[in-house]
């Protein structure tokens, strides 16, 4: 029966040769290329919430230490308190640890047993503990319990490695058949420089945009400016139907649009940063002080300053 089917497809293939050159061929490589698109995502699915768990393993032993540490009049013991130094420690070696907290526990390590800077800290800890509690929860919802819309979109994307391998060839062919056209032009060199910009800009506009549609990163803060500035480097490629005499003007476009990435989305350096814990808002400050008054033994320090500053 296999030799019979075998045969089947050899007379097929000799039947339809120029069909069967094309076809044969994309549905292998479409085959594959899903698969594997399948397999690097669950991989990179279980990556990131294996990060994401040691993060909050890291984060949660270092915040029941400060909660301690917080509510103990007298402090920790020696013990306690070297533990919960390691433990901070530790957080800085977490997967998805931010520059703010680093920030947070040095500032602590300089002034250990310091009400304010343990309150900054603790806030801070806690924050990016909800931050990636959520991010895990959001990713486990879109592995397992992902809606209509997002399962269609799952399958697009999978199908995207093989449309933008498509897109490659189709490109190539144009690019080729177009250099034989501008041979025979007037103005050879021109058309070719007009050709050569074209293929360059449709290129770019390929590796530009082909991974924002693939997905699969960790959003930031200049994620949304740079998912933009992707999105108008691909309509920009659409002013080629203008002519061909614009290519080598929409490639300059496109370039600029790129460098521009660099200028608006890097992120702000620490040392423009006035004090620590600036990132939190007015009102968080407030309720912060207020806090940090109900410290027990701030009244008792306050007081004692207040006697030695006094006049005998």
């Amino acid at each position: 029966m296999v030799r019979v089917v075998l045969w089947d497809w050899i007379a097929w293939l000799q039947l339809y040769t120029p069909a069967a050159i094309i076809i044969a061929p994309a549905v292998v490589i479409f085959a594959w290329q899903y698969a594997a698109s399948k397999r690097r995502t669950a991989y990179r699915i279980n990556v990131r919430l294996d990060r994401l768990h040691r993060s909050l393993e890291l984060y949660t032993a270092a915040t029941g230490a400060l909660l301690r540490e917080a509510g103990s009049q007298r402090g920790l013991a020696s013990a306690e308190h070297a533990a919960l130094v390691d433990k901070l420690l530790a957080c800085k070696a977490a997967p998805y640890v931010t520059e703010d907290l680093l920030a947070q526990i040095a500032a602590y390590m300089m002034e250990e047993r310091d009400s304010t800077r343990l309150s900054l800290l603790l806030r801070t800890i806690e924050r990016e503990t909800e931050r990636l509690m959520d991010e895990r929860s959001a990713l486990l919802s879109r592995a397992e319990k992902p809606g209509w819309g997002w399962t269609v979109w799952q399958q697009i994307q999978h199908a995207l490695p093989f449309a933008f391998t498509a897109s490659l060839f189709i490109l190539i062919l144009w690019f080729l058949g177009s250099l034989d056209q501008a041979s025979q032009m007037q103005d050879e060199r021109w058309a070719g420089l007009y050709v050569w910009s074209r293929f360059l800009s449709c290129l770019f506009s390929l590796i530009v945009v082909y991974p924002f549609l693939r997905g699969g990163r960790r959003e930031t803060s200049s994620s949304l400016l740079q998912r933009w500035l992707a999105v108008a480097i691909g309509l920009a490629a659409l002013l080629h139907f203008i002519g061909l005499a614009w290519a080598p003007y929409v490639l300059a476009l496109q370039l600029l649009l790129f460098l521009s990435g660099f200028r608006f989305s890097r992120s702000k350096p620490r040392k423009s940063r006035p004090f620590v814990g600036h990132y939190f808002e007015e009102d968080e400050l407030a309720l912060l002080q207020e806090q940090i008054m109900d410290l027990p033994g701030l009244e008792t320090d306050s007081a004692a300053e207040s006697k030695s500053s006094s006049p005998e």
